[in-house]
This record gives C-alpha cells, sequence and structure tokens, in this order.
C-alpha cells in the first residue's frame, strides 16, 4: 500500500512541475545590440600631434639670452709646477658652480 502512495505522489510531483514549467514564458533568443562606435582617439591623437607640431614651427620666438650665469676668461700662460695661489687666478668663482 505505502509503494502505491509513493508512486501516486511521484506522478502527482511530475504532473504539477510539467504544469509549473509550460507556465514559465522565456524569450526565444536574447538579442545583444553592437555598437558602433569607432574609437576617436586614434584619429585624434595623431591630429593633434600635427597641429602642435604645425603651432610651433609657425609660431617661432627666440629665447632672449639670460646674462646671469658668465664665464671669466682666463688667460693660458705657461704657468707649470707654480701653486695655485701665486697664480693670480680668483677661484672663489668657481665655488658657485
Amino acid at each position: 500500500m505505502s509503494n502505491t502512495f509513493k508512486s501516486q505522489l511521484s506522478a502527482s510531483a511530475a504532473r504539477m512541475r510539467e504544469q509549473s514549467e509550460k507556465n514559465i514564458s522565456t524569450p526565444a533568443t536574447i538579442v545583444i545590440p553592437q555598437k558602433h562606435t569607432r574609437y576617436w582617439g586614434w584619429i585624434a591623437t595623431p591630429a593633434a600631434a600635427a597641429v602642435g607640431l604645425l603651432i610651433g614651427l609657425f609660431i617661432h620666438r627666440p629665447a632672449e639670452p639670460k646674462d646671469n650665469f658668465t664665464v671669466p676668461v682666463v688667460i693660458a700662460t705657461d704657468n707649470s709646477g707654480h701653486s695655485i695661489i701665486d697664480d693670480g687666478t680668483d677661484y672663489s668663482l668657481l665655488i658657485s658652480l
């Protein structure tokens, strides 16, 4: 008798499952729209570099020479074998370098 009850219970569960599966609505296929955008970085970067180069070539401003660094001119004489104290050169100017 318990075997009959188990088979009836299994058959009832199968019928309920089939009925619930029929009520489920699913779309046939899911269509994902593709974006047709281009990556403008590949075009904009070389164009910006070319424009910058042209602007740099046509706007030519020579730099003003800065006169805040002067190098003393030392005339070379034959002072070989003498001390640096005796050669008359002001070596204090080289300390700031």
